[in-house]
């Protein structure tokens, strides 16, 4: 399948209750992606955007289901599912001409793409299904708003 590279645009709360979300951005153009995730979770990217790190170790420091991460290379975070409203991760590890791909939750790998400064990619299937455009051309243009 496809994969469209994204970066993040930002983690912000609503104003509206407890609720956060991190926004993705297309590169090439003006689409993204929103996935909502917990207060922790908004904290730990926020923290590893702004290069300050966690106080404390994640679990991706010692293991991801089983493969020790010293022996592979982390090469890229892929949100590759969307399934009833919730959004599916992994991440894809090398050693050599080996590569596997550990499933983990989005907000996780996402912190862990940060740490690491890997890829963040979206299959294009998702991107299809959860995706937002925004037409800025056509905004700019329309004298009616």
């Amino acid at each position: 399948m496809a994969e469209i590279e994204m970066t993040i645009d930002s983690v912000r709360r609503g104003l509206l209750g407890n609720q956060h979300v991190v926004i993705l951005k297309e590169k090439l153009t003006e689409r993204y992606l929103l996935i909502y995730i917990d207060p922790s979770q908004a904290d730990v990217m926020k923290r590893e955007l702004m290069g300050i790190g966690s106080p404390r170790p994640a679990h991706f420091d010692l293991s991801l289901d089983g493969v020790d991460i010293e022996n592979f290379e982390p090469v890229s975070v892929i949100i590759n599912r969307f399934e009833d409203n919730n959004f599916y991760a992994k991440l894809l590890l090398k050693h050599g001409n080996e590569s596997r791909e550990v499933e983990c939750l989005p907000a996780e790998a996402l912190a862990f793409g940060i740490r690491k400064g890997l890829s963040i990619l979206v299959e294009a299937e998702v991107l299809g299904k959860a995706g937002i455009d925004v037409d800025i051309a056509n905004k700019v243009g329309d004298k009616n708003h």
